[in-house]
């Protein structure tokens, strides 16, 4: 259940700004755990992504976040190069029917159904690849039309390892939304910070045992929900 107070200042940002937009990352956010990652495993196994030389995609993947973790999950997005993207997209929603149903963080909805209710327009920004998250997001209420990812070029109907900018991590979360931020609302420090800074009101999602987001939102006054319930 989300805060009296929080539930409040969701209504006023909708009479002093309707329309404008309640933006929440996805992964740890509005569902526990990552669903892109998840995904990407999934077409690891169908053996659908594949590397060159043989070795393992995801591997190859958690390497380059570690080197650099917006670059890293932009290679996530590129690693589907070759494929077919209609084919990815069916794949994709097949998945996250099994997936986000069960894992939908019970708090955060709560605060998309109140933000819709003030007037304000749910949005999500990810720094998921965009297939996964087109499929993912409207399980927890949030329009198709409403949804950036890490996108890359599509050439002949197939993905290229072409990105399309703004890559949807840290600051590019903001120019991704395009609009005023009323509200916004996720779990990592590096990936959620700079959006929760530049919005009206800013909300924080955390595990019970706390997190460096929780801890930060401390310091600032930022409300926390829930990531368990």
């Amino acid at each position: 259940m989300i805060p009296a107070g929080l539930a409040d200042r969701v209504r006023a940002l909708g009479r002093d700004a309707p329309g404008a937009l309640a933006v929440f990352d996805a992964d740890g956010t509005l569902w526990r755990e990552d669903v892109g990652e998840a995904f990407l495993r999934h077409l690891v196994a169908l053996g659908w992504v594949r590397l060159a030389d043989g070795s393992d995609p995801y591997a190859a993947y958690e390497r380059a976040v570690d080197r650099d973790k917006a670059a890293g999950y932009a290679y996530a997005a590129q690693l589907q190069a070759g494929l077919l993207a209609g084919r990815v997209a069916a794949e994709a929603e097949q998945f996250a029917r099994g997936w986000v149903p069960s894992r939908i963080v019970s708090d955060t909805k709560e605060l998309r159904d109140r933000c819709e209710e003030a007037g304000l327009t749910p949005f999500v920004v990810s720094a998921s690849a965009l297939p996964i998250v087109l499929a993912a997001a409207p399980l927890a209420g949030i329009r198709r039309e409403n949804c950036r990812g890490i996108e890359v070029r599509i050439r002949d109907g197939r993905f290229t390892t072409e990105v399309i900018e703004p890559i949807t991590y840290a600051a590019g979360k903001i120019a991704a939304a395009g609009g005023r931020v009323a509200l916004a609302c996720g779990d990592s420090f590096t990936g959620d910070r700079a959006m929760l800074e530049k919005a009206d009101v800013a909300v924080v999602v955390a595990p019970a045992g706390g997190s460096p987001l929780s801890v930060e939102a401390g310091k600032r006054g930022w409300p926390v929900l829930s990531q368990d319930g």
